[in-house]
């Protein structure tokens, strides 16, 4: 008595190492004494000596079948992951005393490890027969509800136990996770944020809140809660969505350096290589980019991604042959999309393939017949081979299947208009910009059309909302400067036609520049242009008139008449030119 005594006193010290040894001196005396043995059962469990333990509660309950001591022996099974023994001991447990709330609730908590998450719900609900105010209860029925997705029911039962257990971190985030899969993020990141004001230093709770703002497209906010949780915890895991809202909220330069580390932990990982050339290519750095793509290819040479990928930045630099060398190689691999052939087309038209351009376009809609843009496309290139009537046969079928498609209805207009039937082509260049009333390219070339139409000033109100909007336009510009001067605005014409000269330089706009000096009276600049056009194109006709008027009103006749036959000996019926002849000589 004395010995069980000092040993309790020891226990109670949490000395199980010296009481272990005094228990085993006392038990080889008194071999049978249960008490003893049970104490030194305890004092394995709390030196998780759990195999021993179970040694010695399975002699305790040979001798004493009771609740306690099969109780610890399903402690120690549960401890060893031995889940079916461990189940069959609380369930002894309860046979022999069926209000021990603490066997419930650990064979619950042995159901949800063992992948029976019915049986945990259904065991709980007896232990809540005995008692309401354990938190614990609640919490294991709600994780248990949670392993069954029944979380609406995990709500109810996690929100019970937070009334018990209003400061414990681990529900609010169990109650988070439950929230975010029925839907309801705003109550998700409100309990994710309660989670980190009771556990400050806990990671997955700030990526949990991060993962919230992410789902909500709030990337900026959402990288710096990614950044809370790698600064405790460095996880690739969160390096990973971390890098993603960067790429999101466009902190280029922050995700390139991580995904860089990232591709440095994983080497093996193509993926992270990929992710940093598209970031490389979203910063304009295509050298870096094409660097790393073409070694991705070279490793994985029937990745349609990543042919598609750098096949994609070689467009944007304007290589279009390396570009579409790359589809021809996805386009051996056979099973090919129609959307992988429609980008081919393009690259075609770039590489001025239209031939091939055509016959892709004609397989794109083979695959799909319902692919308005591919007729439309098709439409654009037999207009530019003058097949008018296959041009609009296939507009009208791209019109048929897309009627409100801005860009259908905008080339439409363009072919109307090159086939100059100019009311019909205001009438489709207005659908287009109902669409997109600021659109730069609509408004422009409807203007150029309703100066077919004799309405100027409408076409000048269009062109001059064009110019708000893009100054750098020279095609815009020579449109303006084309409408002044038919409204007899010389002055403002050569404002808009010398800018546009300056931004690019056009036979078109110079020769209108010409014009616009010999209705300003200046006619030696006017001749001076046509002078320097007919070098290159010595016998145009309109030039040669043009050069033979400003010549006439310089009074040099001999200059003017010398234009002048030069233009009869090319074309002797040209009337104007005889009728200058007559009226100089």
């Amino acid at each position: 008595m004395e010995n069980l005594d000092k040993i309790n006193e020891l226990i109670n010290n949490k000395k199980y190492a010296e009481a272990k040894e005094e228990l085993k001196t006392l038990i080889t005396d008194e071999e049978k004494d249960v008490e003893a043995l049970k104490l030194l059962g305890l004092c394995h469990i709390n030196l998780n000596e759990f195999k021993e333990g179970q040694a010695v509660f399975e002699t305790v309950v040979k001798y004493n079948d009771d609740a306690t001591g099969w109780f610890y022996l399903a402690n120690c099974y549960d401890n060893q992951d031995d889940y079916l023994h461990a189940i069959s001991a609380y369930s002894e447990v309860l046979r022999l005393r069926s209000s021990y709330v603490d066997a419930y609730k650990n064979l619950a908590v042995v159901y949800v490890k063992n992948k029976e998450p019915q049986k945990a719900v259904d065991t709980v609900k007896k232990a809540l027969e005995y008692v309401q105010d354990d938190y614990t209860i609640f919490y294991i029925a709600g994780t248990a509800c949670m392993a069954l997705k029944k979380f609406e029911e995990a709500v109810e039962y996690l929100e019970k136990a937070l009334e018990l257990n209003p400061e414990h971190s681990q529900l609010y985030n169990n109650l988070g996770t439950c929230y975010v899969t029925v839907g309801n993020l705003d109550k998700a990141y409100e309990n994710f944020l309660k989670a980190s004001e009771y556990d400050p230093d806990n990671s997955i709770t700030y990526f949990n809140i991060a993962s919230i703002l992410q789902l909500q497209n709030k990337h900026k906010e959402a990288c710096d809660y990614f950044r809370k949780a790698y600064s405790i915890e460095q996880s690739d895991n969160y390096l990973v969505a971390l890098a993603l809202s960067e790429v999101k909220s466009n902190q280029l330069e922050e995700a390139i350096k991580h995904y860089k580390m990232l591709v440095s932990h994983h080497p093996e990982k193509t993926n992270f290589q990929y992710n940093l050339a598209c970031c490389y290519d979203a910063a304009g750095e295509y050298s870096s980019a094409i660097a790393i793509l073409a070694h991705l290819v070279l490793l994985n040479p029937k990745s349609v991604s990543m042919l598609r990928k750098l096949a994609g930045i070689y467009a944007k630099i304007n290589q279009f042959a390396n570009a579409k060398a790359l589809y021809e190689k996805i386009l051996i691999q056979g099973n090919v999309s129609f959307e992988i052939y429609y980008e081919f087309a393009h690259l075609c038209v770039k590489t001025d393939d239209m031939d091939k351009a055509e016959k892709i376009l004609k397989k794109v809609v083979e695959l799909n017949p319902e692919f308005a843009p591919a007729h439309k496309d098709l439409g654009v290139l037999y207009l530019s081979k003058r097949l008018f009537d296959y041009a609009e046969d296939e507009f009208n079928q791209a019109l048929k299947l897309a009627p409100d498609d801005f860009d259908i209805l905008f080339e439409y207009a363009n072919y109307l208009h090159s086939t100059t039937n100019f009311e019909k082509a205001d009438e489709y260049y207005q659908k287009a910009l109902e669409i997109k009333p600021h659109d730069s390219d609509a408004l422009g070339f409807s203007a150029l059309n309703k100066i077919h139409l004799k309405d100027l000033d409408k076409a000048y109100e269009q062109i001059e909302h064009v110019l708000e909007h893009d100054a750098n336009n020279g095609f815009m510009f020579f449109i303006a400067g084309k409408i002044r001067f038919l409204q007899g605005k010389y002055e403002d014409a050569k404002m808009y036609l010398v800018k546009s000269y300056e931004l690019e330089k056009t036979h078109d706009c110079e020769n209108m520049l010409g014009l616009c000096y010999f209705e300003l009276g200046d006619y030696e600049q006017a001749n001076n242009i046509f002078k320097h056009l007919l070098e290159q194109n010595p016998l145009n006709v309109n030039l040669l008139l043009s050069t033979a008027r400003c010549y006439e009103k310089l009074n040099d006749k001999d200059a003017a008449l010398a234009a002048l036959d030069k233009v009869v000996d090319a074309f002797p019926e040209c009337e104007e030119a005889q009728e200058m002849i007559r009226a100089i000589s």
